[in-house]
């Protein structure tokens, strides 16, 4: 967050837009019992005592806790051992590192800080997340006062090989404070495992495949990756509004050169973004030589729909090393010297906000900077069009999502990055249009962004043919390859990444859930799997699974939310999904009959296939025996345990017969439960029925039905080359046992379990399923 100072001298704080801040901002902001605990962001000794206090009082308004640093702390915690050892270091600029041991003892010392201010903030059941490399000594200093607390850490920058790592002489303090986290978090499974690596050379430690480290005291450090995305809808609603808003100021300009035609643009910008490139398509030779020259601050945020023989190149950055600006300039000269005929019909807006100005390398690369435009331009100029614009501001969202939208092709070629959202925003402020990425293969988001032109940063020819090929790219086949992308970051965005890291944090830290966890490394498989496969086949349970348990079973109806995610899943081409339920058909019908799945009822006594159409009906399963036969026996049981525990209740189905005790208190439901089991005992071996107990029901249905029994048929048609069989209880136990490899077996929740991988709950789930429609998606893109 920024602090800005008011008018009568008080402070107010700001939300930050981007990254860290637009991650947790959100998650920090609905939930009113967290605490944000951070450095001020300034020197302690350029403020007043009373300025201090009031500082103070504006973070604490916003639930937000403020260290105050001094000036030697700054320079040798966050100037020194952070941003000249850690930063190159771990961006594999070795050359670029110091090591320094003053910075080293400041770096120790202001961990220890945050340490001293956390510790009486924290009480028992609280959870702690760490974030970035300036606190990599942290969790080990909580784990020894706080060994009960689940605490994780997440790292925001690439973790570099062993053999990088370890010519830092503190190397081993740095594993072993991050080590006292219980959940480690990296951007992708390359960084997870190169910190793995570390820890097996430097302190020889067993790093499993599941990830989970034991140290030499028992505790447990879980390593995983867990990539970070965007909140793709603010930079696409921002995207289009500033469109609009710019079309809306250059006409009302223009209205007294062009009537005819501002009346034609006023009409169109009554719709939204691609309504307004169309509109302008047939005056976009008019559109650019009279706006772009009134309203220059405006021109970046014209549509990059447009059919005009000009382009437009964007880059938005911080000058850093890291990020490759000289080399993309030597590229974007070799494309003009390469193709002379883009000369003078496409320009290059590079805005790179200057960082660590007093920093004798930032100075030289700015000096190297300045220094290519200006032999660029110089070399190529024109009477009226010059190659590079070159903007050394920080801009607010509004302007920067202006330039992303401008851009025909976006050039994003760091040699070294943790993820790179940039990639991201200019994708989300090109929803759903054309527009080109070029992205370096050596930042995270290149696992992500498949559909980009990704080249080696190093290859200037490599990178100038890329930037080539995008800017004559199809814009059909551009729209194509962004909606494949997009679809895959509207689902994985900051919000979702939040909320799965937490997850897995809560998993980790249960010892019931820990085992089996999930990985990224293994979600990825499953994406790759269901991504090749030709027919993939989904078999849900329901209550649980899907959705969470409740307290009675009516109040379990699907969701909108759920209801449009099924729709979405099982609507895809070469997916079956079937969920299978103890609920009665008459309940599934009505939550799920205009929905396209597949159903199973009363764990296999009923069926419906959707795959029969219109003429799709429910089929009593074969052999069952007559309800009549035994349903008036355990009705009076059941009717008994009622009696005995108040608020409990029976669900009769067709073929089954549940007796639900949710609602009961403790000692009342275990008595009448311990005392029914006896009773039905005692009669459904002789009846043909068996006993389930699920969570807080005890239900009794023929022997012949399982829920095994029912998918089996299924899962041995040969028909499918995925197959995923989740669910919560035991009853799905037998679904698990039927699915061989290499099939996906998940359960959700703790317990005992046949199946092959675990979730935390159903939100889990839902997640997991949204990726799988979302990658679902790209590919029928893809193979159009």
């Amino acid at each position: 967050m920024s602090l800005d100072t008011e008018d009568d001298g008080s402070y107010t704080l700001r939300q930050n837009i981007g990254g860290l801040a637009t991650a947790i901002g959100p998650y920090h902001k609905e939930h009113h019992d967290c605490l944000w605990v951070g450095w001020s962001g300034s020197a302690a000794e350029d403020n007043s005592e009373d300025e201090l206090k009031r500082v103070r009082k504006a973070y604490e308004d916003r639930r937000c806790v403020p260290i105050f640093l001094s000036q030697h702390e700054i320079d040798g915690y966050y100037a020194g051992f952070s941003n000249d050892t850690l930063w190159p270091l771990f961006h594999d600029f070795g050359h670029e590192a110091t090591f320094d041991p003053e910075d080293w003892q400041v770096y120790c010392e202001v961990n220890q800080r945050f340490a001293d201010v956390l510790a009486p903030l924290i009480h028992k059941g609280d959870t702690i997340w760490i974030q970035d490399y300036h606190l990599m000594l942290l969790p080990r200093m909580l784990r020894e006062r706080f060994p009960q607390t689940a605490i994780g850490w997440f790292l925001h920058v690439p973790f570099p090989s062993p053999e990088i790592f370890r010519s830092l002489p503190w190397s081993r303090e740095i594993l072993e404070g991050v080590l006292g986290a219980d959940l480690l978090g990296f951007h992708t499974v390359d960084y997870a495992a190169s910190f793995k690596a570390a820890v097996g050379v430097l302190l020889n430690y067993e790093c499993p495949d599941s990830g989970a480290i034991t140290l030499p005291d028992g505790h447990v450090a879980t390593v995983d990756a867990f990539p970070i995305g965007i909140d793709y809808n603010l930079y696409s609603r921002t995207a289009k509004s500033t469109l609009a808003r710019s079309m809306r100021m250059g006409i009302e300009q223009a209205a007294d050169k062009r009537p005819g035609r501002v009346r034609r643009y006023r009409v169109a910008l009554s719709a939204e973004g691609d309504a307004v490139a169309e509109a302008i398509k047939k005056e976009g030779s008019w559109w650019s030589h009279n706006i772009r020259e009134e309203l220059p601050e405006l021109t970046l945020a014209r549509s990059a729909v447009t059919d005009r023989s000009n382009k437009v190149i964007v880059s938005v950055d911080r000058l850093d090393y890291t990020k490759g600006i000289p080399e993309r300039l030597r590229a974007y000269e070799r494309m003009l010297e390469k193709y002379p005929e883009w000369t003078g019909h496409v320009t290059y807006y590079l805005l790179a906000t200057p960082s660590r100005e007093k920093v004798e390398t930032y100075k030289r690369l700015k000096e190297q900077v300045d220094q290519l435009v200006g032999q660029i331009n110089g070399r190529y100029s024109l009477l009226s069009w010059t190659p590079i614009h070159y903007i050394t501001r920080s801009l607010p969202i509004k302007p920067v999502c202006g330039i992303y939208a401008a851009g025909d092709v976006a050039l994003v070629t760091p040699l070294r990055d943790g993820m790179n959202l940039v990639a991201k925003e200019y994708l989300a402020c090109h929803d759903g249009r054309s527009g080109a990425l070029v992205l370096s293969d050596m930042c995270g988001a290149a696992r992500e962004l498949t559909q980009a032109f990704i080249v080696n940063p190093y290859d200037t020819e490599a990178v100038a043919e890329a930037l080539h090929d995008a800017l004559e790219i199809d814009p059909a086949e551009s729209r194509r390859r962004n909606i494949c992308m997009q679809a895959i970051l509207k689902v994985r965005t900051a919000s979702s990444w939040c909320t799965g890291f937490l997850s897995a944090l809560r998993q980790v830290t249960d010892p019931s859930l820990a085992d089996r966890r999930l990985r990224m490394d293994q979600r990825d498989g499953m994406m790759s799997q269901w991504s090749v496969a030709k027919r993939r086949l989904l078999l849900c349970d329901y209550d649980g699974t899907l959705t969470p348990l409740v307290r009675t079973p009516a109040r379990a109806k699907p969701t909108r939310a759920l209801a449009s995610l099924l729709r979405r899943v099982g609507s895809q081409p070469g997916v079956d999904l079937v969920i299978v339920s103890g609920r009665s058909h008459e309940t599934m019908e009505q939550w799920f009959g205009n929905l396209p799945v597949s159903m199973i009822a009363e764990h296999g006594a009923w069926n419906k296939d959707c795959r029969e159409g219109a003429h799709a009906t429910w089929l009593r399963s074969a052999g069952l025996p007559e309800a009549s036969r035994w349903k008036p026996v355990v009705r009076s049981l059941m009717d008994d345990a009622v009696v005995r525990a108040p608020k409990s209740f029976v669900e009769v189905k067709d073929d089954a017969m549940a007796w639900h005790y949710r609602l009961t208190d403790g000692r009342h439901a275990e008595s009448a439960r311990q005392l029914l089991l006896d009773d039905l005992r005692r009669v459904v071996s002789d009846l043909g029925l068996r006993i389930m107990e699920n969570a807080k029901v005890v239900e009794v249905c023929p022997v012949v039905t399982s829920k095994g029994n029912a998918v089996g048929p299924l899962v041995e048609s040969g028909l499918y080359d995925f197959v995923l069989a989740i669910g919560d209880d035991v009853t799905d136990e037998t679904m698990f046992s039927v699915v061989p490899e290499p099939g996906w077996t998940i359960k959700v929740g703790a317990g005992i379990t046949k199946a092959r991988s675990r979730l935390l709950d159903s939100a889990a789930f839902q997640r997991l399923l949204s990726y799988l429609a979302a990658q679902s998606q790209a590919c029928a893109l893809e193979s159009d």
